[in-house]
């Protein structure tokens, strides 16, 4: 049951982590478009500056569980690393339940409460755009779910190799 649990965060992610990676195009034509049209035309927009912040919101946060499950998250491991595997394990096994759980857990509720206020005050940019900010800001707490989510299937694969099991 774990590791089918363990298996299907791992795939969900797999594949939202491969196209969230494709919102790197249009973050690229919205600043492309605005330099052409701010530089060249003399025609800057008002929406291209806004845009260009979504995008690239959605693109960091949507990819934190990819992150994690492909263990590309910065970290400084000078000292772990040379430590045996299973002190290694333990070591995650540890900092998952006193600071990776607490901190995205917390961050995930507080998440879901921002984006409830969104949706329930139908909030807008304060830009002359104005564009909806409800939907960004669901973003949030789904990302994190995401990443907690992950960070739970690795702390299940790491409690089955602490035991000298595979998933």
């Amino acid at each position: 049951m774990l590791k089918k649990f363990v298996h299907a965060v791992d795939a969900f992610n797999e594949f939202v982590g491969k196209y969230v990676a494709l919102l790197i195009l249009p973050l690229v034509f919205v600043v492309v478009y605005e330099v052409i049209a701010r530089k060249v035309f003399r025609a800057p927009t008002i929406w291209a500056f806004e845009m260009t912040v979504y995008f690239y919101g959605m693109h960091f946060m949507l990819g934190a569980a990819y992150t994690l499950l492909h263990d590309r998250h910065v970290r400084i491991d000078i000292l772990a690393s040379k430590l045996p595997y299973k002190v290694q394990l333990w070591i995650s096994i540890i900092t998952f339940l006193l600071i990776f759980l607490p901190f995205v857990g917390g961050l995930s509720y507080a998440a879901v409460q921002y984006a409830a206020h969104a949706w329930a005050v139908n909030e807008h940019s304060w830009s002359a755009w104005k564009p909806p900010l409800y939907p960004y800001k669901t973003v949030m707490p789904v990302a994190l779910i995401m990443l907690l989510v992950q960070g739970l299937a690795r702390f299940i694969r790491d409690i089955y190799r602490l035991k000298g099991e595979e998933i």
